[in-house]
């Protein structure tokens, strides 16, 4: 190996990752956002954490009921944040970030939106109006709930079949097409006598055709029972319909938002969040997550053709430990100087689309909406310039960027010569309240879980370190492109309110 330093290590096992999540191949066509947030160190999850994201969220007894809404809330909140891309985020092809937010929420600013925009105002015929209603119906669903605080009944807003149908169907594609890329890499990388990179090569060369049909066949899949084209052509229309009259769809838009608005018991006054889940529900105890391993000869395909870059302009910079504060502590240092001679690793991931009901940024695209005067009394910056603004390519405004996906792994495993070293190293770390990961791998310490805490302990024996269970080590997150950019055919005297 030309290097053993850690840093150079962990940051090739992330860019071999970030190959195989987001590559491109004329065999796959995905919808694929290439703007990763690693989040160091990652954080561990039990099954039952989501357990309401599979069983909605009332159970069959009250504190069955109680701990689904805390499950709901602390999900939420993870997830409504708004990705900070002002430092260490590359765009010569390998877009990431180390994760960190923006003082702002993707809800709050979202309200903002809503409630300071003006929007077109030109009539809908009835049949128009119907047809709008109809397909908004096909997205949204609305129910009934008790409001735990005021014992009375109110709606919420939640996914709807077509979407649900639309977002497991595509999970699974972008699982075969994610265990199509890794073996193609997986060979592409593999040099020499080695053992490993005959037997990957091999691999590849024998179960490429299936895997092909596989992929083939989940994108069917995904047309049939998931209404792919169904899907996109409800959303076309709705941004068709938008060029002409927004006026009732921002109408359905702030209904969406305020039903999505629910409370968790557990929280009391705290408590508010909105509604938010991942699809499939039962991604945690699936079998169809993906292998991944890393060795030697992959250090030397992707530390040389990729993180060289990383280098220049304050890239990324994971390490191979990442030390975070306590529990929920949000500092990070890095210890890259922690050697790892012979090291290797496996894993399994999975990507996890994010669902929230109640956010539609499509809305951000249409050409139909401009801000009123009063966002700018209150806010020095835009939604979004799309990165149009400024030299260096980086997007800049309050909504910059929001996650699509999770990315999740489990039963993750490393080897190297210096393992007793490193677990020295991590126990010390541990022993004075830090967090402990391996680059993004969370591996020791003490973490907050909602207003749980809890302790994560790995297994060292014969040269290995296992770390037990699953945990989220980033996103997938899609770009806002330049918003509002209203059609300059547009008069002020045509949107809402006047010039």
């Amino acid at each position: 190996m030309a290097k053993d330093v850690s840093a150079d290590l962990m940051q090739a096992l992330i860019a071999k990752l970030y190959a195989t999540i987001t590559g491109d191949n004329p065999d796959i066509q995905l919808p694929r956002n290439k703007f990763v947030t690693w989040m160091l160190p990652g954080l561990p999850f039990l099954p039952r954490d989501f357990m309401f994201c599979a069983r909605g969220l009332i159970g069959d007894t009250a504190e069955r009921t109680r701990e689904l809404y805390h499950q709901a809330w602390t999900l939420s909140k993870l997830f409504d944040f708004i990705p900070d891309v002002s430092n260490q985020f590359l765009t010569d092809g390998m877009q990431q970030t180390i994760f960190a937010s923006t003082q702002d929420s993707i809800s709050s600013v979202y309200s903002d939106v809503l409630k300071y925009s003006k929007v077109l105002d030109l009539p809908l015929s009835d049949k128009e109006k119907e047809k709008l209603e109809r397909f908004r119906k096909a997205l949204i669903v609305t129910k009934e709930v008790e409001d735990f605080l005021t014992g009375e009944m109110k709606q919420i807003t939640e996914p709807g079949p077509l979407v649900l149908a639309y977002m497991s169907k595509m999970d699974e594609y972008c699982s075969a097409a994610d265990e199509y890329m890794n073996l193609l890499i997986d060979a592409q990388a593999a040099k020499g006598n080695d053992s490993e990179a005959i037997r990957r090569v091999a691999a590849f060369a024998n179960k490429s055709r299936f895997l092909r049909n596989r992929v083939q066949a989940a994108w069917m899949a995904w047309v049939s029972q998931g209404y792919k084209n169904e899907y996109e052509q409800v959303n076309a229309y709705i941004e068709q319909v938008g060029q002409k009259s927004m006026v009732l769809y921002k109408n359905e838009l702030l209904q969406d938002f305020r039903n999505a608005l629910l409370t968790s018991p557990q929280e009391g006054g705290a408590g508010d969040f909105y509604y938010t889940t991942i699809v499939p529900g039962n991604f945690a105890s699936s079998s169809g997550w993906t292998r991944f391993s890393f060795y030697e000869q992959d250090y030397e395909n992707h530390y040389r053709k990729e993180t060289s870059r990383w280098s220049g302009g304050g890239g990324v910079n994971l390490g191979l430990f990442s030390i975070g504060a306590r529990a929920s502590g949000s500092k990070v240092e890095i210890g890259s100087d922690q050697r790892a001679a012979n090291f290797r690793a496996e894993l399994e991931f999975t990507q996890v689309p994010i669902i929230r009901p109640w956010f539609k940024p499509g809305f951000f695209a249409m050409r139909g909406w401009t801000l009123d005067k009063l966002w700018d009394l209150n806010y020095d910056k835009r939604v979004s310039d799309g990165g149009d603004g400024k030299s260096d390519g980086k997007p800049d405004g309050r909504l910059v960027a929001y996650p699509t996906s999770a990315l999740f792994v489990r039963n993750v495993k490393f080897r190297s010569d210096q393992w007793q070293s490193h677990m020295d190293y991590v126990n010390k770390q541990v022993s004075g309240g830090a967090r402990v990961g391996w680059g993004p791998f969370s591996v020791g310490g003490s973490y907050a879980h909602g207003t749980e805490e809890r302790n994560l302990q790995t297994h060292a024996e014969g040269g290995a370190v296992t770390i037990p269970g699953m945990q989220l080590i980033g996103f997938i997150n899609n770009i806002i492109p330049k918003s509002p950019n209203p059609n300059p055919e547009i008069r002020p005297e045509q949107f809402v309110g006047g010039a």
